[in-house]
């Protein structure tokens, strides 16, 4: 019988230069990533998913960085727009062949 492991999530914050961990945020929150980053000043760029408490985090800890959605998440964004496009012309398209 196993026994069940209490697991913790939180973001992660790397170092893009040198893609090594630097720190595990105690919660996915705004707040924390804002208390975050006013302890560490010279950030100099944000690269975050697209969850709004990273923005809003990064904007009230950070405001002179850049920020910047990951690869990842920019793609993902461009898939949804092209769904949401065709979804939107789809019908246009089957009458017209």
């Amino acid at each position: 019988m196993g026994v069940p492991q209490r697991r913790r999530y939180g973001p992660i914050v790397v170092d893009m230069a040198s893609h090594r961990p630097v720190d595990l945020l105690p919660e996915a929150t705004s707040d924390a990533l804002a208390a975050w980053l006013e302890q560490h000043p010279g950030i100099e760029v944000i690269y975050r998913d697209r969850a709004s408490y990273f923005a809003d985090g990064g904007r009230r800890g950070a405001p002179n960085t850049t920020q910047v959605a990951d690869r990842r998440h920019l793609l993902a964004n461009l898939s949804s727009a092209v769904e949401r496009c065709w979804a939107a012309t789809s019908p246009a398209c089957e009458n017209n062949p």
